[in-house]
């Protein structure tokens, strides 16, 4: 619902300079009801939403992008406020999670399917992208995503350690020591070629058997014996947020939004700043918070 200005203006300032003209899509709306508007730009809390569809009936819908990936837990409610009450999914005819603990119990039972399935090493960083501001605006919050970050780099890492473990022994007279070691230094000039590629070059591969090369990828596959990616995400939540958060049912933290996004609203007629720093228990300061959060709220974590 804004004019994107092409010279001049990055992408970035492109959000938020020109002004938003949400008058221009009601009246398009209004004067092809035959077409289907939905508006976009500037909406960032399902009350906002749920506020232009129903002042705007001739509005086809509400497009939310940003807003709801850094903080999707806000928009949980989304069923019971823009359709009518919903408790189940109609679509996979099972019940909603009402709180973030069972969402993280539920996400679980996906990620170790999929983990189950795929490589960890290639997988899990987006697979733990998915659920990394489901507690945006909670005390903690950012060392719980510090926490994600690592559990989501563990593969890789250990896939690394593994390898140069494997290259250590062989530069060290270990099975197929120098030979393979020169193999593959040298077949790095072959450009992606493949075993039979290795195997017809004039390199030192030529010489180094199959079982070499398949003693190198036994000894970097996934440990079984890792703990499951559900167990090490359900853990990082357990450490970081209490059962107050954890057990908050979705109306539940859908009121606090709303009375956070009214205090903004009394901030801003005071001319108040909109952010300001939180200093955790801690010691950490985290300027990430809507400035209605107040001690009411939060009563864990704050000093």
């Amino acid at each position: 619902a804004r004019i994107a200005v092409l010279g001049g203006l990055s992408p970035a300032d492109n959000r938020k300079v020109p002004p938003l003209k949400y008058e221009y899509v009601y009246r398009l709306a209004d004067q092809y009801p035959e077409l289907n508007f939905v508006l976009n730009g500037g909406i960032n809390s399902l009350s906002q939403v749920k506020e232009e569809l129903d002042g705007n009936t001739s509005l086809a819908g509400v497009m939310v992008g940003r807003a709801l990936c850094a903080d999707p837990w806000s928009f949980s409610m989304a069923d019971e406020m823009i359709y009518g009450d919903a408790t189940v999914d109609e679509i996979h005819q099972q019940r909603l999670c009402t709180n973030r603990r069972e969402l993280l119990e539920a996400y679980g039972r996906h990620v170790d399917y999929e983990e189950s399935r795929n490589d960890p090493a290639e997988i899990r960083r987006s697979l733990v992208a998915a659920c990394a501001h489901l507690f945006a605006g909670e005390p903690n919050a950012k060392r719980f995503r510090r926490e994600l970050d690592e559990i989501a780099a563990r593969p890789e890492r250990l896939q690394r350690e593994a390898k140069a473990k494997v290259w250590s022994n062989i530069s060290s007279g270990g099975k197929g020591s120098s030979t393979l070691a020169s193999a593959f230094s040298t077949s790095s000039t072959l450009a992606g070629g493949g075993w039979d590629d290795m195997q017809t070059s004039d390199s030192p591969a030529a010489s180094v058997g199959w079982d070499d090369i398949q003693a190198i990828d036994d000894n970097t596959k996934w440990d079984e014996n890792e703990p499951p990616l559900s167990e090490l995400i359900l853990e990082a939540a357990h450490r970081n947020f209490g059962d107050e958060v954890l057990s908050s049912c979705r109306k539940e933290s859908y009121d606090k939004k709303v009375w956070e996004e009214e205090q903004a609203q009394i901030r801003i007629a005071r001319g108040d700043p909109i952010l300001f720093a939180v200093e955790r228990s801690s010691g950490e300061k985290d300027s990430n918070v809507s400035g209605g959060v107040v001690d009411g709220w939060f009563k864990n974590g704050l000093s």
